[in-house]
């Protein structure tokens, strides 16, 4: 059986969020699964068709070494950047083959630990680094930060990526005292932790948002793409148009239609009302917005010519699946709420279901540690390697974090 590029390798994501606490890049993993069948210049050529210049960056991190090298010889992809190893910088052929790379247009991300390069004035080539935290260095930062004990500078050269962040004040740190360009993965548990007193409120960012785009007389599909951005704001809805206060005779199941039973004039007042409430804490945006690309790509894993019904009712599924995290309370006391579909209960509360493998792939293409599983999972659901990764690329190439904060007058 001859294979192509994309059912070759398993594709995995992880966001890389900047100081703003926004989506800034995304880290492809590339996992090899036949080697004879793959080629860079194929991979490539596939990513910079599907890769728009206005997408987050795509930092492209192989496991296969070969594929790497082939990768540093092929034309240069827009907004794209290749992840090495920091040891090539340190043997010279591979240092020429990296400058070559460098002048013919690609741009470079090393990834080395950070107590290697500790004090490091120039980054060889001038290339970005991914620098790896251990435990011992996030304490020691973390020592130092504390009243009186003022940060050592040049600790961490500005501009740079740190991964291995498990702790949001040194998320803060990193981003805002050290000046570093984005962080790989978020400290979600440590987020969620400092909140865990009570359920999370809806995001006063998201609710700005809407409010600013129904005044410029947005359209019902922008509307309801605004408020899919809060779990919490979806959740809340969807309870309010099914409580007894509005003497329903048929449940509503569906955000468009609770949106539609509403009208613009009752949700403009609604959300007003929540925005009193609303929470502002911008280290809870990307915990949302991570929710909402694991949802849209649920959504992408969709055969293509699905009914809108059905593409929104599965956003809603993944969405909601870990309303639990948000929410504090059981997932199955918070779904029984609403009158949802008995195909949601069964993915989210039982792991069945026709939208149980749409989620289950998701979840292994979004945990880089587990990526190694996707072909087996993919034969499990009977789902092609290649229409996961086709998928995949879909998604992160359409993502757009709108969830910024509507400036003030």
């Amino acid at each position: 059986m001859s294979h192509t590029v994309l059912d070759s390798v398993a594709l995995g994501y992880q966001p890389v969020w900047n100081r703003a606490r926004q989506l800034a890049a995304v880290r492809l993993r590339v996992h090899v699964t036949h080697a004879e069948a793959v080629d860079a210049e194929h991979l490539l050529r596939v990513l910079g068709i599907d890769w728009p210049a206005a997408a987050p960056v795509l930092i492209v991190s192989c496991d296969s070494t070969d594929l790497l090298q082939q990768a540093l010889q092929c034309p240069a992809v827009r907004n794209t950047w290749l992840e090495v190893p920091g040891a090539w910088f340190e043997v010279p052929d591979l240092l020429a083959q990296l400058s070559q790379a460098r002048r013919a247009g690609h741009v470079l991300l090393r990834q080395v630990d950070l107590a290697d390069v500790r004090g490091e004035l120039i980054t060889p080539l001038d290339a970005r680094s991914l620098l790896r935290l251990s435990p011992e260095d996030a304490l020691e930062a973390l020592r130092r930060s504390r009243p009186g004990a003022p940060l050592e500078a040049g600790w961490l050269m500005p501009g740079q990526i740190c991964a291995g962040v498990a702790d949001r004040h040194l998320a803060a740190l990193c981003l805002d005292d050290a000046g570093a360009w984005g962080l790989l993965g978020w400290p979600e548990e440590d987020v969620l932790h400092a909140h865990r007193h009570q359920p999370l409120a809806c995001s006063e960012s998201v609710i700005q948002q809407i409010l600013q785009a129904m005044s410029d007389e947005c359209s019902l599909d922008q509307l309801e793409r605004l408020i899919r951005q809060d779990p919490v704001l979806v959740f809340r809805l969807l309870a309010l148009v099914n409580s007894a206060a509005f003497g329903l005779r048929r449940e509503i199941q569906s955000l468009r239609h609770a949106i539609m039973l509403l009208g613009f004039d009752s949700l403009g007042r609604w959300l007003s009302e929540q925005l009193a409430g609303a929470d502002s804490d911008p280290e809870l945006h990307p915990v949302r917005y991570a929710m909402v690309m694991r949802s849209r790509l649920a959504q992408h894993l969709l055969e293509s010519g699905s009914e809108d019904d059905l593409r929104a009712e599965v956003y809603t599924t993944a969405l909601l699946a870990e309303l639990d995290r948000l929410l504090h309370q059981p997932l199955g006391t918070l779904i029984n709420k609403l009158p949802l579909s008995e195909r949601l209960f069964d993915a989210v509360l039982r792991g069945t279901g026709p939208y149980h493998p749409l989620l289950d792939v998701a979840r292994v293409q979004g945990d880089p540690d587990i990526l190694r599983q996707l072909p087996a999972v993919c034969e499990r659901h009977e789902m092609s390697l290649e229409h996961a990764n086709r998928s995949l690329l879909r998604m992160l190439a359409s993502s757009r974090d709108h969830a910024r904060p509507v400036a003030s007058a």
